[in-house]
């Protein structure tokens, strides 16, 4: 063994630091997988922010009970942020050098133990916020030049960090676990991209940590996917994320590290309102990577103190950026649009989570034409699939769950001038609402603004619009500034 190690890696299998396990420990962390032989465990204790006692211990290789004694001795004692910047090439010279071919896996396996220690301290600080959503949403005030980063494995979130860092900003990265994904999937907040976004954050030489919202993540956005298509409804699961999880998550960790900014990888831009008004979203400069859209949730206070700092850059740019700075993410794929159905089979992902009923397909008189296999499997708008051979195309203009009926017209009956949005979220004044986004990828349209019952709006049209459906977001803007936004109710 001697001539295989490096002097370090004898002296900490003979004299191995930290070894055992804490009781009433603040976290507790564990990976790898007995079948392969590979396990490594971490207790921590942690007390304002500090990572006061490590204790880890390992079943397997050699090279892993070496390298859990290292990390215990390079993150104990020290603070939260010092040990979650602990980087592999740290660990490496922690050890007198690299580990033998082969055995490089026990830097990562190491890392992750301890990482989900502390995650899991964060977990049991997060409480009922895993479940519910983080209600202790504050104004951004101080000025202070810190910045909680939400990663996600991609070339924007990691360019966001760097450029961040280069502002002067003290950042730490974090990033969510949201699903269980599929094994060696590299969709957004996947298992392995946890991994990926933690070494890249740690190139850049910034902390990482992660959340587990898977909970608060099922709730919250898988379930109402699911619940929205069974009732008829086209749902928009990032708008829910960013309304419930993400944005509320990160502010969070921005809280319990007493950092005062919270910064994303979308495409928009912070700018202040008129007359006093607040804080607003803007478009980017970038127009084809606008995501305004699906950030009209995220509430005013929460908005106050985050950043976009690519609102001010090209999707060229962004990736020249990483590939200048040397980031292995320079030219990763885009990410999926829904993370968690990475082969894009959402009708199929419904259907294994709710009934599908047959049932009758009608044209606008009522009359039946046709059956179908269950109303998950269609939308308002949609021409394809619907399964009736007619002389002119089909589209489904409206969705009964209550009767199990698809209705289908021609496109014309898709038509509307006039449409209802509740569940709304101002960030300016209604009245300064000159048009209406009703996609994702579509223009926006003219329109006035008439208040009705129930807190919601009608928004009127000067031009038609096709294929509005239930459940899709209607975001107001003033020329670039986003006034608010709300959720389709019906066609009126």
């Amino acid at each position: 063994m001697a001539d295989r190690y490096n002097p370090q890696v004898i002296d900490h299998l003979v004299r191995p630091r930290n070894v055992g396990e804490l009781e009433n420990a603040s976290g507790t962390g564990e990976s790898g997988d007995a079948s392969c032989g590979d396990v490594a465990r971490f207790t921590v204790r942690i007390q304002d922010n500090r990572l006061e006692e490590v204790r880890y211990k390992v079943y397997g290789c050699a090279a892993c009970i070496a390298a859990g004694s290292a990390l215990s001795e390079l993150a104990g004692g020290g603070s939260l942020l010092d040990a979650a910047r602990v980087s592999k090439s740290d660990l490496e010279e922690a050890l007198g050098g690299p580990l033998p071919s082969g055995k490089e896996h026990a830097l990562t396996l190491v890392l992750d133990a301890l990482h989900k220690a502390i995650e899991d301290h964060w977990n049991k600080q997060a409480g009922e916020m895993l479940v519910e959503g983080y209600g202790g949403l504050r104004m951004g005030a101080s000025g202070e030049k810190t910045v909680v980063v939400a990663t996600s494995g991609g070339v924007d979130s990691a360019v966001t960090a760097l450029l961040m860092k280069e502002a002067g900003y003290d950042v730490a990265c974090v990033t969510f676990r949201l699903h269980d994904g599929e094994r060696g999937s590299r969709s957004c907040c996947s298992p392995d991209t946890v991994l990926f976004a933690r070494d890249t954050a740690h190139r850049m030489g910034l902390p990482h940590f992660t959340l587990n919202l898977k909970e608060l993540f099922d709730r919250r956005v898988m379930k109402d996917f699911v619940g929205s298509y069974a009732e008829g409804n086209t749902p928009n699961p990032c708008v829910s994320c960013n309304a419930h999880v993400k944005f509320h998550a990160a502010s969070f960790l921005a809280d319990k590290l007493g950092f005062e900014h919270v910064a994303t990888g979308h495409y928009a831009r912070v700018v202040e309102g008129p007359d006093g008004a607040g804080a607003t979203m803007a478009r980017p400069v970038d127009e084809t990577k606008d995501q305004t859209y699906v950030l009209w949730p995220v509430p005013k206070e929460l908005l106050a103190r985050t950043v976009f700092p690519l609102g001010d850059y090209r999707k060229e740019e962004v990736r020249r950026i990483a590939e200048d700075r040397g980031l292995a993410v320079a030219y990763t794929p885009e990410s999926q649009d829904i993370c968690f159905i990475p082969d894009g089979n959402y009708r199929g992902f419904v259907r294994k989570k709710v009934a599908a009923e047959p049932g009758e397909i009608v044209d606008r008189g009522g009359r039946a034409v046709g059956r179908h296999k269950g109303v998950v499997d269609f939308t308002v708008g949609q021409r394809r699939g619907i399964g009736i051979a007619a002389p002119t195309p089909l589209y489904v203009t409206e969705v009964r769950p209550k009767t199990g009926q698809i209705v289908v017209g021609k496109k014309a009956d898709l038509e509307t001038r006039e449409v209802r949005v509740g569940g709304l979220n101002w960030f300016l004044s209604p009245e300064t609402a000159g048009s209406v986004q009703i996609r994702y990828n579509g223009s926006p349209v003219a329109c006035e603004i008439e208040h009705v019952d129930g807190g919601e709006v009608v928004a009127r049209l000067t031009a038609p619009v096709f294929g509005v459906a239930p459940g899709q977001s209607a975001v107001f803007y003033d020329g670039e500034k986003v006034v608010g936004g709300g959720v389709v109710r019906r066609n009126t």
